[in-house]
């Protein structure tokens, strides 16, 4: 039996499918990464489907390995810039994982469509050996749109259960006022103050207000965050401030906590974003 290789066509449509998968897993890990990096990783994983395409007896172990370890990480490294081991592993895991969820979407599309049907008629009428290109193209659009709005669900879901981790019970004192209110463990959050290095905790102009609506001294902190927004947040010392997570809890005493007017999150589940210093560790 004589098999006839379109290589152009085992590249386009592998390319294709690799630059979908990619995409979709970079929306669900949030990668900073770009179309140019993720193309350059789909190009890798289609050339080497053309190497397996058109050297069919190459050693099973060579085969397993270079495709499910060794073109996956390049493949990963390509797209998405990783450097640690950990990072590679969960991206290669996670190619497969969405490799895995769009082609069984494209099955049920295949067996459940019109798309599906006519290409299933056309092939018992022996007029076609294959799925018709533009069932195919149907099938691969309509997977890649299902599987890309279920990663946005995937990535919520991930954000909100991370969130819910990091948020804690915090009670704010100063003088004779006290403030009990849920607070968020930023990790992300370097404020320092110049002149003592001191941590800085940011909270909402709402709050601060009703715990010190009278101080005695402002202290302003410079700030940048990402991108190009750059400014100075008052900030005051309050008397204590002790937090409360997951069963553990610890006490600072005459914390710095700068005040915005900015909300500090959209749903108002949290009024105090706490930087995560030694002694909450």
């Amino acid at each position: 039996m004589v098999y006839t290789v379109y290589i152009d066509v085992v590249f386009a449509v592998n390319t294709i499918m690799d630059m979908v998968v990619l995409a979709i897993l970079n929306r669900v890990l949030s990668y900073r990464t770009t179309k140019s990096r993720l193309f350059a990783g789909a190009v890798i994983g289609g050339i080497w489907s053309c190497v397996v395409s058109v050297v069919p007896g190459l050693p099973p172990a060579v085969e397993i390995l270079g495709t499910y370890v060794a073109v996956s990480s390049l493949m990963a490294v390509a797209a998405y810039h990783l450097k640690s081991f950990r990072e590679v592993v969960k991206s290669v895991a996670g190619i497969y994982l969405v490799s895995v969820v769009l082609g069984g979407v494209m099955l049920v599309l295949y067996e459940h469509t019109r798309a599906g049907y006519y290409a299933w008629r056309i092939m018992k009428a022996g007029r076609d050996t294959g799925i018709p290109v533009m069932a195919w193209i149907l099938m691969m659009i309509g997977a890649a749109l299902a599987c890309y709005g279920f990663s946005g669900g995937i990535k919520g879901l991930i954000c909100s259960m991370a969130r819910r981790k990091d948020l804690c019970r915090v009670i704010l004192k100063y003088g004779e006022r006290e403030e009990t209110v849920t607070g968020l463990i930023d990790t992300g959050n370097r404020l320092r103050e110049p002149a003592s290095g001191q941590p800085v905790h940011v909270a909402t102009a709402g709050l601060m207000t009703r715990l010190c609506p009278a101080v005695k001294g402002v202290v302003y902190v410079p700030y940048q965050s990402v991108g190009t927004s750059h400014g100075v947040l008052p900030a005051v010392f309050i008397d204590r401030m002790e937090v409360e997570q997951e069963g553990r809890a610890y006490c600072l005493e005459k914390p710095l906590v700068a005040i915005t007017k900015q909300s500090l999150s959209p749903s108002g589940e949290y009024q105090i974003l706490i930087q995560k210093t030694d002694e909450g560790t």
